[in-house]
C-alpha cells in the first residue's frame, strides 16, 4: 500500500512539474534560477534575515545558500548589513534594484499561472485553489509533525 502511495504521488509531482512549469515559473526569460528567485522573494518578506534562517527555511545547504547570496549581492539585489548587537551576524535586505528585479519575476509567474488558469471555469479554479491549500495544510501539519 505504501509503495503504490508513493508511486501515485511521484506521478502527481512530475505532473504538476510539467504541467505549472515551476522550474520556469519565476525564471522565463530571466537570468535567475528558481532558488535564486524564491531567496530573493523570501529575504524581501522577512525584511532582513540572515542566511542561516533561509538555509534553515528552505532546508538548503548552507554552501548552496551562500553561493547564492554571494551572487545576489554581485549584482546588487541585496546588501548585507552588520547586526549592532554581534557584527558577525550579517542580515540580508533586498535593494532598489533587487526590488524591481524581484517585481519582474513575480509578474512572470503571474503570467504564467495565468496562463495556466485561463481556460478553465470559475468553480473550476476555486476547486483547483481549494485542493492546493488542502494539500499545503496536511502537508504543512506533516513537517511540524502534528499528523
Amino acid at each position: 500500500m505504501m509503495e503504490e502511495s508513493i508511486a501515485k504521488i511521484k506521478k502527481f509531482n512530475r505532473f504538476y512539474l510539467n504541467v505549472v512549469g515551476l522550474y520556469a515559473q519565476y525564471t522565463d526569460g530571466s537570468p535567475y534560477s528558481m532558488s535564486e528567485a524564491m531567496i530573493l522573494f523570501e529575504i524581501d518578506q522577512r525584511g532582513g534575515c540572515t542566511a542561516s534562517e533561509l538555509s534553515e527555511f528552505f532546508d538548503f545547504d548552507k554552501g548552496y545558500i551562500s553561493r547564492i547570496i554571494n551572487k545576489l549581492n554581485e549584482k546588487h539585489l541585496i546588501r548585507r548589513v552588520s547586526s549592532n548587537e554581534d557584527k558577525r551576524k550579517k542580515y540580508l535586505h533586498i535593494t532598489e534594484l533587487g526590488e524591481k528585479v524581484l517585481k519582474e519575476l513575480a509578474n512572470n509567474a503571474s503570467n504564467n499561472v495565468r496562463r495556466m488558469i485561463g481556460k478553465l471555469k470559475p468553480e473550476e479554479i476555486d476547486s483547483l485553489i481549494k485542493a492546493m491549500e488542502e494539500i499545503e495544510s496536511i502537508l504543512t501539519q506533516s513537517k511540524r509533525g502534528k499528523s
